[in-house]
């Protein structure tokens, strides 16, 4: 299977149709949550064949910390810790188990630490088996978390980055 993977941002003439196929997914209450779009965003896109939209994978920039855990910001030294936070993911069926999800998640892996952040960081319920296990594969760490809903976060720490110094 050929397929490549780009950067969007919502000036590419192809925007709707992601957010067409983000809507399809369900993921765009996810995506384009307001709340989100006050952070650094990035939307990566799987293309089969250099044109078909197979799948896509959006994660935020932020501290790590003080954004969904309610907590001080997390810091190395005198330097605050950043983390790439998927936010929505996925994969359209026809494209489904062809490594297109591994290789979003590695791009959003190389993307982070080319943002210098310390961690890649993903929530997943239990109605996402497949996103799960491909995050385990992977090596991510995993722990339950307490919420509505069984939900499992997965960490993927980075080597070498990770921190900015704080103004």
């Amino acid at each position: 299977m050929v397929f490549t993977i780009e950067e969007w941002t919502p000036e590419h003439p192809r925007w709707d149709e992601l957010v067409r196929v983000i809507t399809d997914e369900n993921q765009a209450e996810w995506a384009f949550e307001p709340f989100f779009a006050d952070f650094d965003r990035h939307f990566l896109v799987a293309l089969h064949g250099g044109d078909a939209l197979a799948g896509f994978l959006m994660f935020v920039v932020w501290e790590i910390g003080p954004h969904d855990r309610d907590h001080a910001l997390v810091k190395r030294g005198g330097d605050v810790l950043t983390e790439a936070k998927i936010i929505a993911f996925g994969v359209r069926e026809p494209f489904r188990r062809r490594g297109i999800g591994r290789a979003l998640q590695e791009r959003t892996l190389r993307r982070a630490r080319e943002l210098g952040c310390y961690q890649v960081r993903s929530v997943s319920g239990d109605e996402h088996p497949q996103n799960q296990q491909l995050k385990l594969s992977m090596g991510f760490a995993v722990e339950p978390m307490e919420r509505e809903q069984p939900t499992l976060c997965f960490v993927m720490p980075l080597r070498g980055g990770g921190a900015r110094t704080e103004l």
